[in-house]
């Protein structure tokens, strides 16, 4: 790949690749299943690109046209919902980034010939919170996983209701581990 000027790599410049990269690392399109503008509701996010497998790994892109001036609100809701979560920015943002985020975030330098150089790897969240997980997901998923843990739910329940039985019933590991299998059966523009 040819060498580009730093004025020209933004957001798109740097998702083609990244999607890219992430699929040589994951090949197995059985076991991961990658899914870009991941929305979460509570609070409100979204992230560029969500790697799902065994588990939730966010990859949030800031290029040299972006500031990090939005992590201030992105950081508490991807810090609540996703296993792992890194960064994926240029040498403009690295100094700045790294006071910024929590110290298990991942930095993922994008190169100007187009490579990657992970210079902090993540490293695994340990406060998720189940019910911002749940809430991600429509109510005929949440019916999806209430199935596979042996919960019954009303499919005609309200969300937040369908979302108290199963965080009530179900340990937070496992209601983790089927809600991820769940947003893994999504197509990728049901993201």
């Amino acid at each position: 790949m040819t060498e580009i000027s730093t004025a020209a790599i933004n957001d798109a410049f740097i998702r083609a690749p990244l999607l890219q990269w992430l699929r040589a690392l994951h090949p197995d399109s059985l076991d991961a299943r990658l899914l870009e503008e991941f929305k979460m509701p509570r609070p409100s996010a979204r992230i560029d690109v969500a790697l799902v497998n065994g588990e939730m790994t966010g990859f949030e892109i800031k290029s040299d046209r972006d500031t990090l001036t939005r992590l201030s609100l992105q950081i508490p809701a991807f810090s609540k919902f996703f296993d792992r979560v890194s960064l994926v920015t240029t040498t403009k943002h690295v100094a700045e980034a790294r006071v910024k985020i929590p110290r298990w975030w991942g930095i993922i330098i994008f190169r100007e010939d187009g490579s990657f150089d992970v210079t902090r790897a993540s490293k695994r969240n340990a406060k998720i919170d189940a019910a911002s997980l749940l809430f991600a997901l429509s109510k005929a998923e949440l019916v999806s996983v209430a199935r596979a843990a042996g919960v019954s739910i009303p499919s005609a329940s309200k969300k937040d209701a369908m979302v108290e039985t199963l965080a009530l019933s179900v340990q937070q590991p496992l209601l983790c581990k089927f809600a991820r299998e769940v947003i893994k059966l999504r197509s990728p523009s049901a993201s």
